[in-house]
């Protein structure tokens, strides 16, 4: 039995900030990206599974961050690599089920066949939901899913009468998942950047200070605590 009251269903995880504290410890940044890709990924997925949180989501790759240094991008491409070779099985094993959101066929060919390959592996695990936002944008989403209406209002399929805001929920790219109870951005930006706009209508937010690279189990803790303090109120009084 968990010691909180209240567990959140879903949380989803702006990752900022690997950047910054390589930096601040005198390393190159791409260790930084490393590092929460490796340590912070696997302790925030165990202690996720421990606390009962049903979805987890990371952002790790925006749609704008390919206008990144040529180097540093090669890199998050490889260390993506890395994760869907190395942690696929492991994840399997604990019940994971892997999902990855955002505009797919802009990576490289074999990067898209890992991240195929992930989802199928995982797809009847019922434990934790692990989505990987990757080339990942809130705009693109919503533009995305409106060609899609469009074109099954263009095929007959479905009425312009008949749209409405679940058909927009339906055709996103997180359809399979609850909206997000708890969104966190790190290292104190207070912005979401486009994060998952249409489905964090109704989230409660929290945007500490520290790094992604320091979040810790013990933190995401407190943050647990303060979520269960908050009133959520969906619009009403």
């Amino acid at each position: 039995m968990s010691k909180f009251q209240t567990i959140p269903t879903s949380v989803a995880i702006i990752c900022d900030g690997n950047r910054r504290w390589a930096r601040e410890h005198g390393l190159e940044v791409f260790l930084g990206h490393r590092r929460a890709t490796n340590e912070i990924f696997e302790n925030l997925i165990n202690h996720s599974i421990k606390r009962g949180i049903k979805y987890l989501t990371f952002w790790i790759f925006s749609t704008e961050n390919w206008t990144r240094d040529k180097k540093e991008v090669d890199y998050l491409m490889n260390l993506f690599r890395e994760f869907f070779d190395n942690r696929i099985a492991e994840l399997g094993e604990k019940n994971v089920r892997i999902k990855v959101i955002g505009y797919k066929p802009a990576f490289a060919k074999d990067i898209q066949e890992r991240i195929e390959r992930g989802e199928q592996e995982t797809k009847d695990n019922d434990g934790l939901t692990l989505t990987l936002a990757m080339n990942y944008g809130g705009r693109d989403e919503i533009t995305r899913a409106t060609k899609k209406i469009a074109e099954e209002v263009a095929a007959g399929i479905l009425q312009p009468k008949d749209i409405t805001q679940d058909t927009i929920t339906e055709h996103l790219d997180t359809a399979y998942m609850p909206d997000p109870d708890f969104v966190i951005r790190t290292s104190g930006e207070l912005r979401l950047s486009g994060f998952l706009p249409w489905q964090s209508n109704y989230s409660e937010f929290i945007f500490p200070e520290f790094t992604f690279p320091d979040f810790t189990p013990e933190k995401l803790d407190e943050m647990i605590e303060e979520f269960a303090k908050r009133e959520r109120r969906f619009g009403g009084k």
